[in-house]
């Protein structure tokens, strides 16, 4: 692919590949041995709320299971 690699007029051969490269999105792609970390949503945590207490959608969830509830997905 680099050897086809198209270089404009007053750019550097460099300036184009991160140009490709971006593209692509290789600074999203996975390698062997490379830990992903994914940002989590975590809604704001209430000072007052004791320690157990992981939120709304976790009580209701929790509620939901324990009374027997299954959704499907």
């Amino acid at each position: 692919m680099l050897q086809r690699l198209i270089v404009r007029e007053g750019q550097t051969e460099e300036a184009a590949r991160r140009e490709f490269d971006t593209a692509l999105g290789v600074s999203a792609w996975r390698t062997p041995g490379h830990r992903v970390v994914v940002p989590v949503a975590v809604e704001p945590r209430d000072p007052a709320a004791p320690d157990w207490w992981h939120g709304d959608d976790d009580a209701s969830n929790s509620f939901l299971a324990s009374m027997g509830v299954t959704l499907d997905a």
